[in-house]
């Protein structure tokens, strides 16, 4: 899973739903309380589903354990 590099706005850390892929995105919504995201302005634009980058952070690192990890004797 890659990881996405958080937007540096009004002295938070953001990261934007849509920039994630599909699955990802959908798990993360699933995850997440439906008023965490936020609409943040950004150089002019409305950036509507925007999330807390400590927020993202901790769901990736839950999501990493989560994941089994093939082993070299894996096949």
């Amino acid at each position: 899973m890659t990881k996405l590099i958080p937007i540096f706005i009004n002295g938070t850390n953001w990261i934007q739903l849509s920039q994630l892929q599909g699955d990802q995105a959908r798990k993360l919504r699933s995850w997440i309380p439906k008023n965490c995201l936020k609409s943040v302005r950004y150089q002019g634009l409305l950036l509507k589903d925007c999330l807390d980058f400590e927020t993202y952070e901790l769901w990736f690192r839950t999501q990493q354990v989560a994941e089994p990890k093939l082993g070299l004797s894996d096949f």
